[in-house]
């Protein structure tokens, strides 16, 4: 493992892709957390949470009732709680799917849809008690302690400051109506959670930044890891400057076999060599069946002479066909007259060969 001085370069495109994979995303619970509690409190001071306590408060009357009156079977009494909880459950079943959803749709606004079976996983080094203790005290342990701390300090200190004031009143409650006590209640903890839900969005706001820049921690990488994927990506440099050697020489070794077809060679006279054939009706213009500048120019010629193929000296069409002319591929309909010149030329020197492809 590289030290974390040497990691110094930013995570490339398939190292977070592969971290991905892995499950290693940046995502803060707190942020899960303060979406569901400000749902959930806001649900429960709509309408909709006043039918929820109306309807689990006639389903604890309806079963309270029930149960006063001793059942006389078993049946009985499984058939009064069995009512009253389906009475619960109902009611509880809208907030259960509005609380999946939320949840569902502050991880995916977080890091997307992901699924990692890798994840999930069962690894032995999750059993070691070595590799425990170290996670034990990591950064991130240690930074997950002082946050619950704080926390906890901070509700308490909350519930501390709103409750306080309020206990006199309280006090006068114990002997008053259930509703009552229940309306003030209700009205003290609405107002202490939407406060401690406030603090809360901080926390999670300075969770999601602090669990980014860890992620993000995690995935630099040394420049010698940014070496080896290119490498892996792209290949060995030398490597490829190998198969890229071969590959020319594999054409050049295919080029040097079909200058036996050839009619002519226009020569430069040194620098480059065009091999053109014309074979109609078959082809409609004459066709490059090698090409080359240098070195590869005195092979093509070297081989033209030692199959006794006419050699045009011609510069000018030679270098022009030589840029503008792709081997096997017949040349541009602008070099047709230059073309037809030189080969008139080798027909009025060789007649035999303009019969020799009409014989064809």
């Amino acid at each position: 493992m590289a030290d974390d001085a040497d990691r110094t370069e930013a995570a490339t495109p398939k190292k977070r892709e592969d971290a991905r994979k892995k499950g290693q995303v940046a995502q803060s619970r707190d942020v899960n957390t303060v979406l569901l509690l400000a749902v959930g409190t806001a649900a429960l001071s709509s309408p909709l949470g006043g039918r929820l306590v109306a309807t689990i408060h006639e389903s604890a009357r309806q079963c309270w009732s029930g149960l006063w009156i001793v059942p006389e079977t078993v049946g009985d009494f499984h058939a009064v709680l069995l009512h009253a909880g389906g009475l619960a459950a109902l009611a509880l079943a809208p907030f259960a799917l509005l609380f999946m959803a939320i949840g569902v749709a502050a991880g995916v606004g977080q890091i997307g849809w992901l699924l990692s079976a890798e994840a999930l996983a069962f690894k032995l080094e999750k059993m070691n008690p070595i590799s425990g203790l170290k996670r034990m005290f990591s950064v991130d342990k240690l930074y997950e302690l002082a946050k619950s701390i704080l926390r906890l300090v901070i509700v308490v200190w909350i519930l501390w400051r709103f409750l306080a004031p309020s206990l006199p009143a309280v006090y006068s409650l114990m002997d008053a109506a259930v509703i009552e006590t229940a309306r003030l209640g209700g009205d003290l903890l609405r107002d202490t959670v939407w406060v401690v839900l406030a603090l809360f969005a901080v926390f999670a706001a300075v969770d999601f930044a602090w669990q980014r820049y860890q992620h993000e921690k995690r995935l630099r990488m040394t420049k010698q890891e940014v070496r080896d994927e290119h490498k892996q990506r792209e290949g060995d440099p030398k490597v490829r400057s190998r198969i890229r050697q071969i590959q020319r020489e594999v054409a050049q070794q295919r080029m040097m076999k079909a200058v036996a077809d050839a009619d002519v060679v226009v020569v430069n006279p040194t620098h480059y060599a065009v091999a053109l054939q014309y074979r109609p009706p078959e082809q409609a213009s004459p066709k490059v069946l090698a090409k080359g500048r240098n070195h590869v120019a005195l092979k093509i010629r070297r081989r033209a002479e030692s199959l006794g193929i006419p050699i045009v000296e011609n510069p000018p069409v030679a270098r022009l066909l030589y840029r503008t002319a792709k081997v096997d591929r017949e040349i541009p309909e602008k070099l047709y007259q230059v073309v037809a010149e030189v080969l008139a030329y080798v027909y009025k020197l060789d007649p035999s060969r303009r019969n020799r492809w009409r014989a064809a």
